[in-house]
């Protein structure tokens, strides 16, 4: 009786939360794959169709594809992949286009729905890196739609509750179907051995992306390094040596060429076991560069400007909803953990030892490791209750802002830097910026305000692996949601697009290298690359 009372109490309740909810539903089933207008050459950047028009035909130079999941991580329906898998494959048939696949994983309060900000977002970045590649590759959109958005806008106090239950299914989201997704995405792609796949996510996208791929990434990887190892240990040119060059290459196009996290949800802990397989097997990535010699064998050194990033995770000094409301929504989980005694420490008991092994190929020690809070370690509690971007023990570069004609100033610390040769700033010149040893890996201008930016290796870093992390300016990414900018878009695309020589991104080498120890003969130890 007293049951039956208490439901009847809570039915009034439980209706009005339901009727606050956002419904759990797919969107683009009926138009899978649309056509975006490219930009006007001397007009707006955006100019929306009314009606959107599905994308059928090779000629079309932008695509916008959607794949949709669940709260349980599922398909809501394969045609769906098997529609963007058809739009990748129709743009390599052309011989002279090499087309770049973009995939955005979206974040909270966001959805696949023809009027959410989002897409509309998405759609702006697609013309816009169309019309910085000179409009002659080909560019597909591909976005993951999941029920980001829980409750309705007209109920903000519930919709900011509801931080917990989709952080919760950003977590739950990743699985074997949106894994495979994602591999078949960057095969398809690397049918055509230039094409691009770039992965990215935002906000808790980016905890969701970086869950569906840093396991398999790790296992791609390390199964190519296996086998272009014994491939170059068995006899040049034989079948066998052939068939694991092959495996090699083919466990190579199933991952991403670039993965980046902009403004990410997840803690630190998501990204710290991808940064620790990378750092522990002492790989670099240098995709610009050609191989010289058999794959697996020795090359001769290679500059350190060749060193790009396989990972990126970037936030905005302005994003306030990582920087304070991800530690105070972790605050109580992580009490809890706390309590059953999960986390491990610095100390010298049980659960401790706890350290952050450090790899910088750059200088001539590359390994150490920091074991105490004099050597600058932190407890894997500190991991929990931080993203990994603001963690300056976790950044590997930062980014440099001129504010006058011989000083800039560092984003994540507002440190102030004197530039003493002024050409540097005013050409905004990589090459004279290093003059002075800063270690610049490379430089833009903001369009509208020609302020210059300088990317440099983060002095006395940790990091130095092809995972990279860094804070940005306020003036490149002001706060949490604004994403979907020219600036932000600039910066990409002059930091990640391009070669730290200036040209368009290329997939010359898109394999990794390992520096190893060679014993020499006087029982000393120097480095040397192997590859993947």
């Amino acid at each position: 009786m007293r049951f039956a009372a208490r439901l009847l109490l809570l039915t009034p309740v439980l209706l009005l939360l339901q009727g606050c909810h956002v419904p759990l539903q797919p969107y683009r089933l009926q138009h899978p794959a649309i056509e975006v207008p490219p930009p006007a050459l001397n007009g707006p950047a955006v100019t929306e169709a009314r009606t959107d028009k599905d994308c059928v035909a090779a000629s079309v130079p932008i695509c916008l594809a959607f794949l949709e999941v669940d709260d349980m991580g599922e398909l809501w329906n394969k045609g769906e992949l098997d529609t963007a898998l058809s739009v990748i494959r129709r743009a390599n048939t052309d011989a002279h286009a090499d087309p770049v696949i973009l995939v955005f994983v979206h974040g909270w309060k966001n959805n696949a729905a023809p009027d959410n900000g989002n897409v509309a977002g998405f759609k702006v970045a697609l013309q816009d890196v169309y019309a910085r590649l000179q409009r002659t590759r080909p560019v597909i959109g591909i976005y993951i739609g999941w029920r980001g958005n829980l409750i309705r806008q007209s109920w903000p106090v519930a919709q900011q509750l509801s931080y917990y239950n989709r952080e919760a299914t950003a977590t739950r989201i990743p699985s074997a179907s949106l894994s495979s997704a994602l591999t078949q995405i960057a095969m398809r792609t690397h049918e055509n051995p230039r094409a691009l796949a770039i992965f990215i996510g935002h906000s808790f996208g980016g905890l969701l992306l970086e869950r569906a791929i840093s396991e398999m990434t790790a296992s791609q990887i390390a199964q190519a390094t296996i086998d272009s190892q014994e491939g170059a240990a068995l006899p040049a040119g034989s079948p066998e040596a052939a068939e694991k060059l092959r495996l090699a290459a083919a466990a190579t196009d199933a991952r991403a060429d670039l993965v980046i996290f902009i403004n990410p949800a997840g803690a630190a802990t998501e990204a710290k076991p991808m940064l620790d397989f990378l750092v522990n097997n002492s790989y670099r990535y240098q995709p610009f560069l050609a191989q010289t010699s058999a794959a697996g064998a020795a090359d001769p050194p290679t500059p350190n400007a060749a060193d790009r990033p396989l990972f990126v995770s970037l936030t905005s000094t302005g994003d306030l909803a990582t920087k304070v409301a991800v530690p105070i929504g972790h605050a109580l989980p992580s009490l809890r953990f706390k309590m059953a005694g999960s986390f491990r420490d610095l100390g010298s008991g049980p659960n401790g030892h706890y350290g952050l092994s450090c790899f910088d190929p750059h200088v001539p020690h590359p390994h150490w490791e920091l074991k105490t809070k004099e050597d600058g370690a932190v407890s894997q509690s500190s991991f929990y209750m931080n993203t990994a971007p603001h963690m300056q023990v976790l950044q590997s570069h930062v980014m440099l802002k001129a504010i006058g004609a011989t000083q800039m100033r560092v984003a994540s610390t507002g440190e102030k830097i004197t530039i003493r040769n002024p050409q540097a700033i005013a050409q905004c010149n990589r090459d004279l910026f290093n003059e002075e040893h800063l270690n610049v890996v490379s430089t833009f201008r903001l369009a509208d305000t020609q302020a210059c930016f300088a990317i440099q290796e983060r002095p006395n870093r940790c990091n130095g692996s092809p995972y990279w992390m860094m804070e940005i300016d306020p003036d490149v990414v002001p706060d949490h949601s604004t994403i979907f900018t020219q600036r932000f878009i600039q910066f990409l695309m002059d930091t990640f697009f391009m070669t730290p020589q200036g040209g368009p991104m290329q997939r010359v080498a898109p394999r990794l290298i390992q520096l190893l120890p060679r014993n020499d003969a006087v029982g000393g130890a120097e480095p040397t690359d192997v590859r993947e």
